[in-house]
Order: structure tokens, then sequence, then C-alpha cells
């Protein structure tokens, strides 16, 4: 929780800086994605996760490529253990962060990230020039 807190109160910080606008409920991102015709981009996170605060802080902060990510999907967030219902055994993963691409039927569209990557490979991981 205590993680949650502080990735709230760092995203709050940088209300003015180009960031992926993150969802917090995987339904309902999953039926904005739908409505939208977007794909599902499922960032699954853990607390006390050094590398996931990382990740959130630089990969998803002031790049060139959050326009692209904030035009063609829809972004959640979701916590290891959350309450709330997400596909746990489809995304599954013991390594944090994990970042998940999927289509509006819930098919992967792109190789999952797993552990952080940098913001020059995320781009590349993207396909982006």
């Amino acid at each position: 929780m205590r993680v949650f807190l502080l990735v709230t109160l760092f995203l709050t910080a940088f209300v003015h800086a180009d960031h992926v606008r993150w969802q917090s409920a995987y339904d309902k991102a999953h039926q904005e994605a739908v409505k939208a015709k977007k794909k599902l981009m499922v960032l699954l996170i853990e607390d006390e996760c050094a590398e996931c605060l990382k990740m959130l802080s630089t990969t998803f902060i002031d790049q060139p490529y959050i326009a692209y990510i904030n035009q063609q999907f829809v972004a959640v967030i979701v916590r290891k253990g959350q309450k709330e219902s997400y596909p746990i055994e489809m995304l599954y993963t013991m390594e944090y962060p994990a970042v998940f691409f999927l289509d509006q039927n819930e098919l992967f569209v792109r190789e999952t990230v797993v552990g952080y990557m940098r913001p020059d490979a995320f781009k590349k991981h993207l396909d982006l020039k």
C-alpha cells in the first residue's frame, strides 16, 4: 500500500510532465479499450519494488513515445495481490515490473516486458524510430 501511495504522490508531482494516463482498475480499462478500439498496456507491479518505481519515473514520464502510448493504448497499473479483478492466470509473472500488451480480446499483441527497461529500449520495443 505504501508503494501505491508513493507512486500516486510521485505522479501527482509530475502533472505538468508528459506521462502515461494510467487507469487503476483492469475491468474498467478493458471496457474503455473496447469502446475506444484501443489496445491495453498492463503494468504489473508489486509493493516495495525499486525497479517498478524506477520504471514509472523514467520509462513512463517525459519520453517522446508517451503521446503514442496514450493514443494507441489504454494503460492500467495492476498491483500484485490487489483485490480488484484482473486475469491473473493470463498475466502471471514472478518478476516485476512486467508490461503486457493486449488487444481488445485480451490476446497478446507484443512480447511482454519483464523487469526494468530503459526508455531507449522501451521505445525500440514499441517499434518506434
